[in-house]
């Protein structure tokens, strides 16, 4: 190529097959001029990659070759970003570009705090930019039920609000109807973007069983769990009344997310009301089962079953599944730690992905560092117990999401190339107008600034119930050794 440089202060695009919402996304970035003709052109090219381009700047011309839509898209994503840096003049160059891996993630959790539609969108907005192309929609959890199901009204007129927060006393609530989930949905395939939902299940389901008290092992009037931290009350591993429960709602989910992913949550599931109920010790004696543990497994395998019928991936978190007995080996695991073994699975490692932590627990550094676990790719998780608001998501999301996307896109990355990348990004966020957090000191900290970081993030701690639910355990053993006599 040659040292040439031309001026795209004007640009025209030919004749495409990108979303509407796609082209959008390009021309109201830049806010550019027409130009007479085109000269931001596409061409399809079978021999270019999944998901990957070439682009191509010559004579005042810029040629897009991709072998589909997608990869049309993420050069237009890499295109806003050279384009505005160089101030809309460009050398001749040449750039082949595409993912190192096919599966790359942004979890929301919107259970704890409930974002509007267009907040969503933005984070799908900002999906985009980064060239991430799943987005996980945690839906459901013991302080929210955020999803509209017709056969289960009480499950939103009920489940979706709390009275309030830790010690506070504001009620809270909010849901998405199903008409909101298909806007959400569409939004993202506009921008290439697949959808997986979460019904989180058997644990994390107060808000469900607040609704529908037969769902758990020991029925009573509960209300939405107003604090953080894990529940003792889970869904009843023994009844066929909780597989039918869990089965008309996946069928309402399908309808919705039709992108053939699915995440079944299975961690953080207490085994003391299990223990206890005589449902669940029938069941595990009716299947030939060890334990509580393999009756846990043993419900994530018949979820399991009932989605791969209908065509899904499915995955589940493998907190506390690290050395699974009988789980069926098709269940993907989003890896927070451990190893993948032979087993399909997302990297979700909380010391590099958790960007809810502060950067005492997940810096910059382990971000930038963190070498990918398994052949799928990674996702970056925002769990909202303490991130209420997009301001206070985007101090902690940005820039170790921009470190990761580094990595799960090129196949490497290291914190102190990422550092002289930095300037760069902030000034495309900055275009965006994305908060974010500054200083190597705060972002890695190092010595007491980093155990301070982590001091005044565990003492949020104290917030939960810890007191009421040992009381409660009580309650639940008098209960069940009078109904068991």
């Amino acid at each position: 190529m040659s040292n040439k440089k031309s001026d795209f202060g004007k640009i025209k695009m030919s004749d495409n097959n990108l979303s509407e919402n796609a082209v959008k996304d390009f021309t109201g970035f830049l806010g550019f001029d027409e130009n007479d003709k085109p000269n931001l052109l596409f061409e399809e090219d079978g021999s270019v990659k999944k998901e990957g381009y070439r682009i191509v700047v010559k004579n005042g011309i810029i040629t897009v070759y991709s072998s589909e839509p997608s990869g049309a898209f993420y050069a237009l994503q890499t295109l806003k970003q050279i384009l505005y840096q160089g101030k809309m003049i460009l050398p001749e160059i040449e750039i082949n570009d595409f993912p190192a891996y096919p599966y790359r993630g942004f979890m929301l959790d919107v259970g704890r705090y409930f974002y509007s539609v267009a907040d969503v969108k933005i984070f799908i907005d900002r999906m985009a930019l980064h060239k991430l192309n799943v987005f996980h929609f945690h839906l459901t959890e013991d302080q929210g039920w955020r999803i509209e199901i017709k056969k289960y009204p009480l499950l939103t007129q009920i489940g979706s609000r709390r009275s309030h927060t830790n010690f506070n006393n504001i009620p809270y609530g909010g849901f998405y109807t199903q008409e909101e989930i298909k806007e959400i949905v569409d939004y993202c395939h506009s921008k290439y973007i697949k959808v997986m939902p979460e019904f989180d299940i058997p644990g994390h389901s107060r808000a469900a069983i607040a609704a529908y008290s037969y769902l758990s092992c020991f029925p009573r009037e509960l209300p939405v769990a107003t604090h953080w931290g894990v529940k003792k009350d889970v869904l009843c591993a023994g009844k066929e009344s909780t597989y039918k429960f869990v089965f008309d709602v996946l069928d309402e989910f399908c309808e919705l997310f039709t992108d053939g992913l699915f995440h079944i949550g299975g961690d953080e599931v207490p085994k003391h009301r299990w223990r206890l109920c005589s449902d669940c010790q029938r069941k595990i004696k009716e299947e030939n089962l060890a334990d509580e543990t393999e009756l846990q497994e043993y419900f994530m395998n018949r979820v399991y079953n009932y989605l791969s019928k209908r065509g899904y991936q499915v995955y589940m978190w493998n907190y506390d599944k690290l050395n699974p007995k009988i789980l069926d080996e098709n269940i993907g695991f989003s890896l927070c730690s451990g190893e993948p073994g032979k087993r399909r699975c997302v990297d979700t490692f909380s010391h590099a992905y958790y960007l809810d932590l502060p950067y005492g627990y997940t810096s910059l550094e382990n971000t930038c560092n963190h070498k990918i676990k398994g052949e799928t790719g990674a996702e970056v998780q925002v769990w909202t117990e303490y991130i209420p608001n997009m301001k206070k998501a985007d101090s902690l999301i940005y820039p170790r999401m921009g470190a990761m996307c580094e990595t799960v896109w090129k196949g490497e990355n290291n914190y102190k190339d990422f550092l002289k990348k930095l300037p760069a990004y902030y000034s495309l966020l900055d275009k965006m107008k994305i908060s974010y957090s500054t200083g190597e000191s705060k972002m890695t900290p190092k010595g007491i600034r980093k155990k301070l970081s982590i001091i005044y993030f565990e003492k949020r701690q104290l917030d939960w119930e810890g007191l009421n639910i040992l009381i409660d355990d009580k309650i639940i053993e008098k209960r069940a050794k009078a109904e068991n006599k």
